[in-house]
């Protein structure tokens, strides 16, 4: 038998994971006690194995965790990621982000936390800072990455970043362990906006903000991001831009308009 080729299997696990979610979150809500592996397996009808690999793909995603008692619950990046695209927010966004990218000759960017991951919902650039949604970069050495963490403790940081090797990625600017990541995070939180000067390339500053729902949640990052001899100096008119656009989000989602 033919193996099914790479398209079919990556469509199939995409599958099997949205099901997974779906029958922990089904379980959640209802009030009953959690799915194990075990269970879970047998509620959705795939083999065990299948489904333990499967949950653990999801935990490390963070987007399914588990409890005490080894019952799964749906985990803070799948909410993070729901609330991010509700109400068509990447489609609201762009033009915020298509005037700070004019206004700074910059590329402009709305990214999601996926586990250690920072993925792209939407950019508007001047050239030659194009990138294409769905762009996934490190959350250790992008300036997005940072703003997304900011609340974050240095244990959870430390939790987040276990296992993975730090050294060798971004730029010469970027942090090289969990406590240079919380030290950087502790520098910028009082300004409210993380300043990210050649972490992950040569040369280049990404300046970023947190977007918050009306709770003061996290659930995404606003950005610019340029040559650092052309933003450095503009960095107080960022700072209120950034501040500004991520409220105008962030009101966005809880109230469904603009």
């Amino acid at each position: 038998m033919t193996a099914n080729p790479p398209k079919a299997q990556a469509a199939s696990s995409l599958r099997t994971g949205l099901q997974i979610i779906n029958a922990v979150l089904e379980r959640e809500t209802s009030g009953r006690t959690g799915f194990n592996v075990a269970r879970l397996a047998q509620e959705i009808g795939i083999d065990p194995s299948k489904a333990s690999r499967m949950t653990q793909e999801l935990c490390d995603r963070g987007f399914l965790e588990r409890r005490e008692d080894s019952t799964l619950r749906v985990a803070a990046g799948f909410h993070e990621l729901a609330r991010a695209l509700n109400h068509g927010l990447p489609g609201a966004s762009r033009p915020v982000l298509r005037r700070l990218a004019i206004a700074y000759g910059a590329g402009a960017r709305l990214s999601v936390r996926d586990g250690v991951l920072v993925r792209l919902l939407r950019s508007e650039a001047r050239a030659p800072w194009p990138a294409r949604a769905g762009l996934v970069t490190p959350c250790w050495c992008t300036g997005a990455g940072r703003a997304l963490l900011l609340d974050h403790s240095g244990d959870e940081i430390a939790a987040l970043l276990e296992g993975y090797e730090l050294i060798g990625v971004g730029g010469p600017g970027a942090a090289h362990s969990a406590e240079e990541l919380t030290a950087a995070n502790d520098r910028d939180r009082p300004g409210g906006m993380v300043a990210a000067h050649e972490e992950f390339e040569h040369g280049i500053t990404e300046y970023a903000v947190p977007v918050r729902d009306a709770e003061g949640r996290i659930f995404a990052a606003l950005a610019v991001l340029g040559r650092q001899t052309d933003l450095r100096p503009r960095e107080e008119a960022i700072r209120a831009d950034l501040t500004a656009a991520a409220g105008s989000l962030g009101r966005l989602v809880d109230t469904g308009a603009p």
